[in-house]
């Protein structure tokens, strides 16, 4: 199986210097194991290289192939807490992003904190280098481009930065039962609509990710102005976080982008979700739909994982 695909590949991004620290290469015993164990398991391998990669790579900015089958170069991330936001679960090293995604972050949670809507929890984004996880569940946030928000905006210490036990171990609030598939009512909260239209009506945002029964739930409490309902789509999980996802930025030809929404904003692809078909998914009587994995990765996700290291880190 190969592990990069042998596309031509455009110019290669260039050089930048850190501005968190001198640039740093690889361990030699990385690149070793990468390049000559990967051939034994080569999926297993790939993943757990991108994970080993602790700092992004001292490279110009690029999102490199598509949101399920890529890499980042030039990543950078955000400080632990600012205006609007608090990042959570950082010491799983998932808090990097393309500079477009950074960008995106802070202007929504400024308005959020200008129109007094909370403060934005912060989770998954994407590895420091971008690239496949291991166990994570995850298939997206390769390319530095998808991020995860808590729905819960207040936690118990919102008024202070929070302590490293407290960003690992706080626990997010669930809007629907995935099991039993419904929305937990107690704990909806009104601004939740909110928070997700600032982020819909953005023109960076390509799609927007939320349990099915979240997604009705708007459609049902929205009024006649729901064309920002057209992003926000209904997917597996997605009850304890809404998954936002960029477009490709504008310039990077190294970013494959996703075809747009088409369907109406809360048309008939909903009902498939109620319908029983998906309830024999839920209730384990019939096989969940799968996608076959890509077998390769960009070519240029080869360089991007051994180049030097800018040093950043979000702890």
């Amino acid at each position: 199986m190969q592990l990069f695909s042998a596309h031509p590949r455009p110019d290669k991004p260039h050089t930048r210097h850190a501005k968190t620290g001198p640039f740093k290469r690889p361990s030699l015993f990385l690149v070793f194991a990468i390049l000559t164990v990967s051939a034994l398991n080569p999926d297993r391998v790939l993943a757990n290289a991108w994970e080993a990669v602790k700092g992004p790579s001292a490279q110009g900015a690029a999102s490199i192939g598509t949101y399920t089958n890529g890499c980042l170069a030039g990543g950078e991330t955000l400080p632990l807490r600012g205006e609007g936001y608090q990042l959570v679960r950082t010491g799983r090293a998932r808090h990097f992003a393309h500079p477009a995604t950074i960008a995106f972050l802070k202007d929504l949670s400024q308005s959020v904190a200008q129109h007094q809507l909370g403060r934005i929890q912060i989770g998954d984004m994407s590895m420091a280098r971008g690239g496949p996880f291991g166990n994570s569940g995850h298939s997206s946030h390769q390319t530095g481009l998808d991020v995860d928000i808590w729905y819960s905006q207040d936690l118990r210490a919102a008024e202070r930065p929070l302590t490293r036990w407290e960003r690992d171990n706080i626990s997010a609030i669930p809007l629907a039962d995935a099991r039993r598939h419904r929305l937990i009512e107690e704990n909806w909260d009104e601004r939740v609509p909110q928070i997700l239209r600032l982020a819909a009506q953005d023109k960076r945002v390509e799609r927007i990710f939320v349990h099915p029964t979240i997604k009705r739930h708007l459609c049902e409490i929205t009024g006649p102005n729901r064309e920002w309902l057209r992003k926000v789509r209904p997917w597996w999980g997605h009850n304890y976080h809404f998954h936002v996802r960029l477009t490709c930025p504008p310039g990077d030809s190294t970013c494959t982008p996703q075809a747009p929404v088409r369907t109406e904003p809360c048309g008939n692809d909903l009902d498939w979700w109620f319908s029983d078909e998906f309830y024999a998914i839920l209730n384990g009587t019939k096989a969940k739909p799968t996608r076959p994995k890509p077998k390769t990765m960009p070519q240029q996700c080869r360089q991007v994982l051994l180049a030097p290291s800018t040093g950043a880190t979000t702890d």
